[in-house]
């Protein structure tokens, strides 16, 4: 059956939700657990002013998506589909908000396949199925850019003025989730947009300095509220973590090349990239297609000349991706015909295989049970994409649930090399928190949301930690002999081979490996 661009919007925007909570995955470290333990702390504590983890000030986020995740969990429990319903639907509403967006720059049509793009893709897709910050600032980032079109038109002047204060809301709370990128992009697209309207620019510079004062008035109260808490808090993050982070190889993501956003985009943008190819032939052609070009193009430079880089730092750049792909899937005559569609459909099929293989190099241990579902799920997708025929409702769902699908099968089995649920849930057993546990190369949010709530109050930072492979062998010459040392299995190896005998483990935990310090201590003695 073929179904209508809004109805194949909606069913996906519902599998997009349905599909990651039916796959029960354990959250996943460095950043979802990290971000789950944060929230977690702050609904026990009753603080919904200061981030916290493990009692400590976290003064590198804002707090609105902290907000909202302690919601969820006040709402539904402490549990996986807690942290994860606020980005979904941060996920979701991305998608809407590309749509709209789409459908006031290209069209009604364009606009619905845009945000069915933006859904689809790979990073996005992934980033709105753990709970990261960046998924949040598409939908503000978006609506103030929709919010802006309307003061470039010559709607009424009372339309125009409400549209100036929404866009201001919409930014600040922006920056109460990520800071100024969306500002940025916002300012970008507002200079691209001029390409198109150079009668614009006084109208576009007023709007947007009014909305960036509204912005910081709405931003204001909690980051005011944040540096009477914690003095120097503004300095540390609007001039350290953004200005000099930004501009100096200062911060935790610095040294990587100008180029690292290149594969980012490629990658990131399947299984739609084909169709981006096939829209920049048509760029020229149009001046409000050129303008999202220069958007992208524009936020881009800004992002690869910004010494500090991660790949979700890219995720603003996929509205414009999304809009360019569903206009040239809208304008073609044929979109399921030609080579764009080839490798749509066989990138579709592709993407679980390619997860298994990804999975399989970093980690290993996949199974051939995995290996021949997801070759089956594989050769489905593939018959079905292949059968599609043209009709004006491309792109239709079918195959691309079913690409969900075989992507809910690999996430799982991803989240057991990368969470803490099982050594938490060792300790837990234990009944009580040991005087030291250092986990080896991983951070440690998702086992401490895991820990039952008593062993989790005793958990504070000289006792709980992240440690380098050199620090764990070192500390573990002078600390408690009943303390404990995790290592992933993948690093095992590795690890035995820094003693003189191999040490006897005390037990495993999924994908880890529990060693108690007393026994590391006669191994780097030679002894047992």
């Amino acid at each position: 059956m073929i179904l209508s661009p809004r109805r194949t919007f909606a069913i996906l925007a519902l599998a997009l939700v349905i599909a990651p909570l039916a796959a029960r995955a354990p959250l996943f470290d460095p950043d979802e657990g990290l971000h789950a333990a944060i929230a977690q702390e702050m609904t026990r504590t009753g603080d919904y002013v200061t981030p916290r983890f493990l009692g400590e000030p976290f003064l590198d986020k804002p707090i609105l998506f902290f907000w909202a995740e302690a919601l969820s969990m006040r709402v539904l429990g402490m549990n996986e589909a807690a942290v994860r319903i606020p980005p979904l639907l941060f996920g979701v509403l991305g998608m809407i908000a590309v749509a709209l967006l789409g459908r006031a720059l290209f069209g009604e049509t364009a606009g619905v396949i845009a945000g069915i793009v933006y859904g689809t893709m790979l990073l996005p897709l992934g980033v709105s199925q753990v709970a990261v910050h960046d998924v949040a600032v598409v939908p503000f980032l978006c609506a103030a850019v929709w919010c802006l079109l309307t003061v470039s038109t010559n709607s009424p002047l009372g339309r125009r003025i409400a549209a100036v204060v929404a866009a201001g809301v919409f930014l600040g709370l922006s920056i109460l989730t990520k800071g100024l990128v969306a500002v940025a992009f916002t300012g970008i697209f507002a200079v691209c947009f001029a390409i198109e309207k150079p009668e614009t620019i006084i109208r576009l510079g007023i709007a947007l300095t009014v909305a960036f004062l509204i912005a910081a008035a709405v931003a204001a109260p909690w980051y005011v509220a944040m540096e009477r808490a914690h003095r120097g808090y503004l300095h540390y993050y609007f001039i350290e973590r953004h200005l000099q982070g930004y501009l100096t190889a200062t911060q935790r993501h610095a040294g990587r090349g100008w180029w690292y956003y290149i594969p980012i985009v490629i990658g990131g943008s399947l299984p739609w990239t084909g169709y981006l190819v096939g829209a920049a032939r048509h760029a020229r052609a149009d001046r409000r297609r050129l303008a999202i070009w220069a958007w992208l193009a524009g936020g881009f430079v800004f992002l690869s000349a910004g010494e500090s880089k991660l790949i979700t730092y890219a995720l603003p750049l996929f509205p414009a991706i999304a809009m360019l792909v569903g206009d040239a899937i809208a304008r073609s005559i044929n979109p399921a015909a030609g080579i764009e569609y080839k490798l749509y459909a066989t990138t579709l099929a592709a993407l679980p295989i390619g997860g298994l293989v990804a999975l399989q190099l970093k980690f290993g241990g996949v199974t051939p049970a995995y290996w021949l579902l997801g070759t089956l799920v594989a050769l489905a997708v593939a018959y079905v994409a292949f059968r599609q025929v043209h009709r004006p409702a491309f792109p239709q769902p079918q195959p691309l649930i079913m690409t969900l699908a075989g992507l809910m099968i690999v996430v799982p089995l991803a989240g057991t090399w990368m969470t803490g649920r099982d050594v938490a849930a060792k300790l837990n057993a234990g009944g009580r928190l040991p005087p030291l546990v250092l986990v080896v190369q991983e951070r440690i949010g998702s086992l401490i949301f895991y820990l039952e709530p008593g062993l989790r109050a005793e958990a504070t930072p000289d006792r709980i930690g992240q440690a380098s492979m050199a620090e764990a062998i070192q500390r573990s010459r002078t600390d408690p002999l009943d303390g404990v040392v995790v290592v992933r299995n993948n690093l095992l190896d590795r690890f035995e081979r820094q003693f003189t005998v191999v040490p006897a483990p005390a037990g495993t935990a999924g994908t880890s490996t529990i060693f108690r310090v007393e026994s590391l201590q006669r191994a780097l003695q030679g002894t047992q």
